[in-house]
């Protein structure tokens, strides 16, 4: 986990460097940026190959750089699969580097924090995708990354005897939202 950890680390720092080549002065202005975006959720891991989910998040903060973003986020994640209906509340720091300056931008995002509720655990989201500028203060994000999500259950067996299991309850996102 520390590994993976690392590993998002670097690319976005990677990717930070990188990014001020190709950036000019015109870039996303400083000051407060706000993010809203829906989520689906293809479930992989141990517990989650059935557990698909829906989510929302919101994430508001200061544009440091034309290129960088820092803020703090909340969401809302419902797990469906017909057996279960599970909900988390994921809490997170949230960085993002926009890597050029276009009326389409690429960019890598990375919110890493802890969920609560029914699937409590350490949250991290690597992800890329492109920005689409729909006015000088608004633009339509779409993107593409994976969750990193362990989490506790308690199982009860036949003889009511229960004891706890740790499940990985990843998946690949699939995302869309705006930024203002």
């Amino acid at each position: 986990m520390k590994k993976v950890m690392l590993l998002c680390a670097l690319v976005v720092l990677s990717c930070l460097t990188a990014s001020a080549i190709y950036f000019d002065d015109d870039g996303i202005p400083e000051g407060y940026r706000g993010f809203a975006d829906f989520s689906y959720t293809l479930g992989v891991g141990d517990w989650g190959k059935n557990h698909d989910r829906i989510g929302i998040m919101t994430s508001h903060g200061y544009q440091i750089a034309p290129q960088f973003f820092a803020g703090l986020g909340v969401g809302f994640n419902y797990y469906f699969d017909g057996n279960d209906e599970l909900c988390s509340l994921p809490l997170f720091a949230h960085f993002r580097s926009d890597l050029i300056n276009n009326e389409i931008t690429p960019y890598v995002d990375l919110r890493v924090g802890y969920s609560l509720i029914d699937v409590k655990g350490v949250y991290i989201n690597p992800s890329v995708g492109c920005r689409f500028e729909l006015s000088d203060d608004i633009g339509l994000n779409v993107g593409i990354g994976y969750t990193m999500q362990q989490s506790e259950f308690f199982i009860i067996d036949y003889d009511f005897d229960y004891y706890r299991v740790k499940k990985n309850c990843g998946g690949i996102d699939f995302r869309v939202g705006i930024d203002f």
